[in-house]
């Protein structure tokens, strides 16, 4: 009596662990078996045609159009030009009707004097003047009506005789020194700040904070009223 015979996957199964004759296991090409037990056919009937006619959102049934359509080439049409369009296609040009050419000769900015601008630089002119000892750009600045108050409580009366005090002053070889100055403007009146050096009547150099109060008519330094206090 014969053994039965092995299915085709067990037949599979064992050649694929079957160890070789060197006694290592080797991997093998597994081989495809074709099934030979009876098979049985079954027809599958049609139900629909495949091929549906595309259905239209609206609830009418699409139709093709049977009428021999006309093929068309179109091809870009060249710019006339290289002058720029819009959007739309329309051309954009410049219009020269009317137009010249004009040479602007450059004119010097003034500020006139009776407005805070024409104050600064009035003031700016008369500190520089001030500091370098100019007598004449001084006189510039200052009104023929001119009054100086001065700190001791004295008063010099006058454009000329001002700048006959700020000459002998400014000839003096210890003068007062000023430093750190803040100028303020409010309409015609202007506030000044700052620090001042004199020396004493024992010989010793004394700090002091200054103030000064300016009024201007007709654009020019019509007062000067200054005040000192000092520091022990």
């Amino acid at each position: 009596m014969k053994a039965p015979s092995k299915s085709p996957r067990a037949q599979k199964r064992k050649s694929a662990s079957e160890p070789s004759r060197s006694g290592k296991v080797t991997a093998t090409t597994l081989s495809v078996v074709e099934n030979t037990s009876d098979q049985s056919e079954e027809a599958i009937s049609q139900t629909a045609d495949p091929v549906q006619p595309a259905k239209s959102h609206r609830s009418g049934k699409v139709v093709d159009n049977t009428v021999s359509q006309d093929v068309e080439e179109i091809t870009a049409k060249p710019l006339d030009s290289n002058t720029p369009r819009l959007a739309n296609g329309f051309k954009i040009v410049q219009n020269r009707a009317y137009q010249r050419i004009q040479k602007i000769r450059p004119k010097k900015l003034t500020a006139p004097v009776n407005d805070e601008m024409g104050y600064k630089k009035l003031f700016t002119k008369f500190e520089e003047a001030f500091l370098a000892q100019d007598i004449k750009a001084l006189g510039e600045c200052l009104s023929p009506a001119f009054q100086w108050r001065l700190p001791n409580g004295d008063v010099v009366y006058g454009q000329k005789e001002a700048l006959e005090e700020m000459e002998r002053r400014f000839a003096m070889p210890n003068g007062p020194k000023f430093s750190k100055s803040i100028w303020r403007f409010e309409g015609t009146t202007v506030l000044q700040s700052y620090e001042v050096e004199y020396l004493g009547a024992d010989g010793r150099w004394r700090p002091s904070k200054g103030f000064d109060l300016y009024e201007i008519g007709d654009g020019l330094i019509t007062l000067k009223d200054a005040y000192w206090k000092m520091i022990p």
